[in-house]
């Protein structure tokens, strides 16, 4: 093939003889287009070869696309860069799905933000950011890329199998003068560039300026990946790249990492993969676990040939339940730790995937100290009372409302829902304070109360605001830690607090015979309906809430149940009320009375939102 026919320059010139802006990636594209289009017909190693030489020469003779490949040296891959694919085949580069999408990703990525990408087993990201170091290293002066890998096998594997390999296919116009090629790094000396690679460990990558790092299997580092940020991060000069790359493994600092926030987070399913694809199902008769999980595939829209190579992977597995560490269906499950959730995770995941609308914010009050009295006039202690309360919506708030209550009131009548409300004090450490309040007449979450390190007076009187807001709610506040709470809602004179019959004990007490009913409950309850639960950090809970090997069910290690504890007091509560739409004469509803609501039915117009 000559260079002619690999692709015609004039083609792409204007009408003065120029090259538009952002010319060259479209010619670099055709390129890309003419060289895969010979190797689906051919197949042909040789002329493969000829072709990489071609485009090289085009590059680096066209100022236009040599600019470009200056500016996005991850352009020169497709063009002419070879790898040895999984059948330990020399192939050409070519992006998959998968690899394509990150890369239009890294075009418009925010500066000084790392990428977090989480994925299913070998789908072809360790090899796509080596060539991408590669394709800065001999492109950009004073470059210098960095890979830390998780286990000195893998150091070998990524420098040998796939940098060397790419590195040796390479043209030789595209080769810089190297100065040494070691076991672990490639360095150019003209360029003053170069890539290294390393496992990890805490001390790595001191007293040296990064350009580009690459975390590889980040969640199996031995080493705590905080203290190697220390060390590492502090080198990256502003405008580095910066890319977590791992299969997960539990719960540990990359989960952490991912919930933070700090990294662009990027999920890529085992099904956005082609080669993860089989026409025909497996013979064998899937178990009860197996058909809940094809039939969450089917709502999830995954192709047909994707999910009958998921069923047959699933029989390989001793443990079926590692194919959803390797093979995750979403972030959640990708992180699930040791020890099976007690809650359906397939539910859940799909849960998660709803988008359930909600305001934010906290109640906002004045409270007023009235003196008690004896007959004589003589002042006993002074009573707080809240007044004023308002809804105020805030980001920072830490409330979420799903749905308002319902009340209305007609021809001397209140017709109202009845609502429970279970609340968990935080404990020791970063336990949070938590509070669910359910709807009893369909059993709906409409609204989640979580925060941590909180005042218990000041928790408790969010929680009287709450009580009232939801029609004096039926409040259950468990008491194992502290009965601080109850005392507070007494002495605001809350109407409505949960006590034990058989003791007439105010509040809940959570204990060996109370925990496993309440648990139990309101698993049975997600089991039969998921979308009961509106609020999704106490769907990650769930996720998180596991039965270890004494066979307790509770969070993983370092995970919170605050609000999983919180969903099953009030779930357990409700059983015993008021579960109807309730209709009395002449009451007085508390909203009409502190949030002066006027008219006939709630319509959402009293809450300043």
């Amino acid at each position: 093939m000559n260079r002619k026919e690999a692709f015609t320059i004039e083609d792409c010139k204007t009408a003065d003889g120029s090259f538009a802006i952002g010319e060259g990636e479209r010619m670099i594209r055709e390129l890309v287009r003419k060289r895969k289009t010979a190797w689906e017909e051919k197949r042909d190693l040789h002329l493969d070869r000829r072709i990489c030489k071609d485009n090289a020469d085009i590059i680096l003779d066209t100022p236009t696309l040599r600019e470009a490949v200056k500016k996005k040296p991850y352009l020169l891959i497709e063009c002419c860069f070879s790898l040895v694919d999984k059948q330990k085949r020399d192939c050409p580069f070519l992006f998959n799905r998968v690899q394509a999408d990150f890369i239009s990703r890294l075009k418009k990525r925010e500066k000084g933000r790392p990428f977090f990408i989480l994925k299913g087993r070998q789908q072809g990201f360790t090899t796509l950011i080596t060539a991408i170091q590669l394709s800065y290293s001999i492109v950009k002066r004073n470059f210098s890329g960095f890979t830390v890998a998780d286990r000195d096998d893998n150091v070998k594997t990524i420098f040998l199998d796939k940098a060397k390999v790419m590195y040796s296919h390479l043209p030789k116009r595209l080769k810089p003068t190297e100065k040494f090629n070691s076991s672990n790094e490639l360095y150019f000396d003209k360029l003053n560039s170069s890539w290294r690679i390393a496992c990890a460990s805490e001390n790595i990558g001191r007293s040296r300026t990064l350009s580009f790092v690459h975390y590889s299997e980040a969640a199996f580092f031995k080493c705590s990946l905080s203290s190697l940020q220390k060390s590492v991060q502090e080198t990256l000069v502003p405008d580095a790249i910066c890319i977590y790359e791992t299969t997960a493994n539990g719960y540990g600092d990359a989960k952490e990492l991912w919930d933070s926030g700090i990294c662009e987070n990027l999920f890529y399913g085992w099904w956005l993969s082609d080669e993860y694809k089989c026409s025909s199902p497996s013979e064998r008769l899937p178990d009860s676990r197996l058909r809940e999980r094809l039939n969450s595939l089917h709502k999830m829209g995954i192709p047909q040939e994707s999910i009958n190579w998921y069923e047959r992977k699933y029989h390989g597995y001793i443990d079926p339940l590692a194919i959803r560490q390797e093979y995750p269906c979403s972030p959640e499950e990708a992180f699930i730790s040791c020890g099976e959730s007690i809650f359906n995770v397939d539910d859940i995941s799909e849960q998660l995937r709803r988008e359930i609308p909600h305001t934010l914010g906290y109640f906002s009050y004045e409270r007023e100290s009235l003196p008690v009295t004896d007959p004589y006039g003589r002042i006993l202690y002074h009573r707080v009372t809240l007044k004023n309360i308002r809804f105020i919506k805030s980001d920072e708030g830490y409330i979420r409302i799903v749905e308002e209550p319902y009340f209305k009131r007609e021809k001397g009548y209140t017709e109202y829902k009845p609502y429970v409300i279970g609340a968990d004090t935080a404990g020791t450490g970063d336990d949070y304070f938590t509070a669910k309040v359910i709807d009893n007449t369909n059993g709906r979450c409409v609204a989640t109360l979580r925060r941590q390190r909180m005042d218990e007076d000041l928790f408790s009187e969010q929680l009287y605001c709450l009580g009232i807001f939801y029609n004096e709610a039926l409040l259950a506040v468990e008491t194992n830690y502290s009965r601080h709470p109850v005392r507070v809602l007494k002495s605001l004179e809350y109407p409505n607090i949960y006590s034990a019959n058989t003791d007439d004990y105010t509040g809940f007490l959570t204990t060996s015979v109370t925990r496993p009913l309440i648990i139990a409950n309101l698993v049975s309850v997600m089991r039969d309906n998921i979308e009961l639960e509106t609020d999704r950090d106490t769907l990650l809970e769930m996720v998180d809430f596991v039965r270890h090997p004494s066979g307790k069910p509770q969070a993983s290690q370092g995970k919170h149940d605050d609000l999983v504890m919180a969903s099953a007091i009030a779930r357990y509560v409700a059983l015993g009320y008021d579960n109807t739409v309730i209709c009395r004469q002449e009451r007085v509803n508390p909203l009409a009375r502190m949030f002066n609501v006027e008219g006939e039915e709630n319509k959402n117009t009293y809450m300043e939102w």
